[in-house]
């Protein structure tokens, strides 16, 4: 994202110290961002369906009560208006068949949660730079 432009985040988990983790490591790249949380895929999709502006990002988790993050990266890639939406799946899961479905449902990105902060906060930076050019020019022609 150039200077004056913020990464806007749509955050899903039900962990609230694993958000809370995100936050702190998003902090630490010196990304300038806004963030919206989320606890499930019900409210990920109430969330997209109430008018407010398009995250440029969507970090889900799989493994979420009510509806999961699988079914909801599904139902995101099924709908027009939100199929160009990145959405990166960050789960504790690293099954081969969770992340084979994830990309096959349309994931953009699978990554494992890091044990260790130091590691999400390098996860975070090289998801942000790899991200932020391409998020910018989505942007500009949706």
């Amino acid at each position: 994202m150039n200077k004056h432009s913020s990464l806007n985040i749509l955050l899903a988990d039900d962990d609230a110290i694993d958000r809370e983790l995100f936050i702190e490591g998003i902090n630490h790249t010196g990304i300038t961002y806004t963030i919206n949380e989320v606890e499930n895929g019900e409210q990920v999709l109430s969330y997209l369906s109430g008018g407010i502006e398009k995250p440029d990002l969507i970090i889900l988790d799989l493994n979420m009560p009510v509806k999961d993050g699988r079914s909801t990266l599904k139902e995101l890639k099924n709908q027009d208006q939100f199929k160009r939406i990145p959405v990166v799946i960050m789960s504790t899961s690293n099954s081969k068949f969770d992340i084979a479905l994830a990309y096959d449902n349309g994931a953009n990105l699978f990554v494992v949660k890091p044990d260790d902060f130091k590691e999400l906060v390098h996860l975070l930076t090289s998801l942000f730079s790899v991200f932020s050019p391409s998020l910018h020019l989505l942007r500009h022609h949706n």
